[in-house]
């Protein structure tokens, strides 16, 4: 998959430019604030349909324009022609995307067709942070691999957030019959089972990649270990990202989201359930979060998105568009050499890269790479 221009009007400090990107490795080189991260959100937004800097979209707007939009042409793999995916999102009223000049119903709709992986300094909190930080690493991740687990996913997070506003009616006295606990157990569970048997086969793969990656930049002196954890466990799980007659067991969820709602009622929300699930990782045997350097930090972090990219090419059939959002800066120049080497390796993978100077790159690398001037939103 490989973008060939991005457009862009009054979005954030652009006022109005387009940028071409070749096949390969492309810098975008400036000093801070000038536009360069503007640029990656706006190709990230059709990968993931929101900020991944968690804003608003109308921030995305700029100061005294009344409507922000971006649009992207990319061309999958085995395809003659581009796609193209477009975003208006006005000041007032409800924003429009269209793939193709076509209307698209919603962002979820959109979701799948551009494929992105993205590192950028927060994505430490996934080392750092709490298991939600894991948690929507791997949402993202299977979201842009499979519709299925999209579907299941926002299902269960809809009932998910009926079932504990019941809880707390329960809570304040009102009855709720047996029949309506297990409704909504019924469902949880279903979806639930689908949601933890995706993300089990996922970390089964994310793992391994990981462990080579992160050998890899450290010369084989220190490995890390992936554990999913989660309520929806057991023995003989079916794998259904690679198996299309996957059916998940939901009687373990069943079970205890029945079994327990008197507890669930005294917490005030629902206590089981794959909204609880975390990846441990460990590092030489402890918890990275507590025992690993900021530099392992960063290593584990940048192996697990390389790593998330090599999966969507295994499952997937193509690689994603590779986003580094001032990555190399804090590495050092044994770690980005390993990384350009591993991501030139094969044809058809695009990288594009933020920096505050060129020289990031080796200047034997020089000729092989596309570099973006950005100065105060506009791009030589």
């Amino acid at each position: 998959m490989i973008v060939s221009q991005v457009t862009y009007r009054d979005w954030r400090n652009i006022s109005e430019g387009q940028v071409q990107f070749k096949d390969g490795i492309n810098v975008l080189w400036g000093m801070n604030a000038q536009g360069k991260s503007n640029i990656l959100e706006g190709i990230y937004y059709f990968a993931r349909g929101r900020s991944f800097r968690g804003a608003k979209e109308r921030e995305f707007i700029r100061f005294g324009a009344d409507f922000a939009s971006a649009a992207i042409d990319y061309r999958r793999d085995g395809y003659e022609n581009d796609t193209r995916l477009e975003v208006i999102i006005p000041k007032n009223g409800k924003k429009r995307i269209m793939r193709n000049g076509a209307p698209l119903t919603s962002s979820a709709e959109m979701m799948g067709s551009f494929r992105a992986v993205l590192f950028c300094p927060a994505n430490l909190s996934m080392v750092t942070g709490g298991p939600l930080e894991r948690r929507t690493f791997l949402d993202i991740a299977l979201s842009q691999l499979s519709g299925t687990y999209l579907t299941y996913l926002r299902r269960y997070h809809k009932v998910l957030a009926e079932r504990n506003a019941l809880i707390k009616r329960a809570a304040d006295g009102e009855r709720v019959t047996v029949e309506e606990w297990e409704v909504y157990a019924d469902v949880l569970s279903e979806c639930g089972a689908w949601i933890a048997a995706f993300r089990r086969e996922y970390v089964e793969y994310l793992g391994e990649a990981v462990g080579r990656y992160f050998m890899g930049m450290t010369d084989g002196r220190e490995v890390p270990e992936l554990r999913y954890t989660s309520h929806g466990l057991y023995d003989d799980m079916p794998r259904p990202l690679t198996e299309a007659d996957a059916r998940p067991d939901k009687s373990i969820l069943y079970e205890k989201l029945t079994k327990n709602v008197e507890r669930e009622v005294a917490a005030g929300s629902t206590l089981w359930g794959t909204h609880k699930d975390d990846i441990a990782l460990i590092f030489n045997g402890r918890e990275a979060k507590a025992y690993a350097s900021q530099g392992q930090q960063r290593s584990i972090v940048l192996s697990m998105k390389l790593a998330e990219a090599e999966i969507a090419k295994t499952v997937g059939g193509e690689y994603p568009v590779i986003l580094l959002d001032d990555v190399f800066s804090e590495l050092d120049e044994n770690r980005r050499r390993y990384i350009l080497d591993s991501l030139g390796a094969e044809a058809g993978r695009q990288i594009i890269i933020t920096s505050c100077e060129p020289d990031i790159i080796p200047e034997g690398r020089f000729d092989s790479v596309m570099f973006h001037r950005v100065s105060d939103g506009e791009v030589e």
